[in-house]
């Protein structure tokens, strides 16, 4: 064999080398290509979960601002009667010691008071607050000689009365006939 068939054999290799590796290199590619579409694929169905994973997050999170507002209106609202409330119990705390100053300066002025017993009736009036008189039980505070008005802040025994609720509970109530 010539030189000149070995150089076109040769040529016809490479020629056949080149060819397979060009076939080769873009089969590659499109192998490639076909993994990257996979891939990318894959990726928006995830991205899909992703935004909503966001936006259930986004939502919980709302919620949780919202709860938090709630709460930190409560606990204001919740501070703020407290401190009523102390305010409240210091005005009644001083009204139930004006109130028991007065029932004891009744009782010291009261001539028919004496020693913590009342001379003029059968009935122990240490405090008028505690009578057990169970019907015609009338304080200082009211009319004179009116068996229908009644002290009934401590009184015992059963009785049922009418009055306004807005009424103090040191106001004379009056009782229901």
């Amino acid at each position: 064999m010539s030189t000149a068939v070995w150089i076109i054999v040769a040529v016809v290799v490479v020629v056949l080398v080149v060819a397979v590796a060009l076939v080769v290199a873009r089969k590659g590619k499109e192998r490639k290509r076909l993994e990257a579409n996979d891939i990318r694929e894959k990726a928006a169905d995830q991205a899909a979960i992703v935004e909503e994973r966001e936006l259930l997050a986004r939502e919980s999170e709302a919620k949780a601002r919202r709860a938090q507002a709630e709460a930190d209106v409560k606990a204001a609202e919740a501070d703020k009667l407290a401190q009523q409330a102390q305010s409240h119990q210091g005005v009644a705390a001083s009204s139930r010691d004006e109130v028991d100053s007065q029932f004891e300066r009744a009782n010291r002025i009261d001539p028919d008071v004496k020693n913590g017993r009342n001379t003029t009736h059968d009935r122990n009036v240490r405090d008028d607050r505690n009578v057990r008189d169970d019907r015609n039980v009338a304080d200082d505070r009211n009319a004179m000689g009116d068996h229908n008005v009644t002290d009934d802040r401590h009184v015992t025994g059963h009785r049922d009365f009418v009055g306004d609720p807005d009424v103090p509970p040191t106001a004379p109530r009056h009782e229901q006939n």
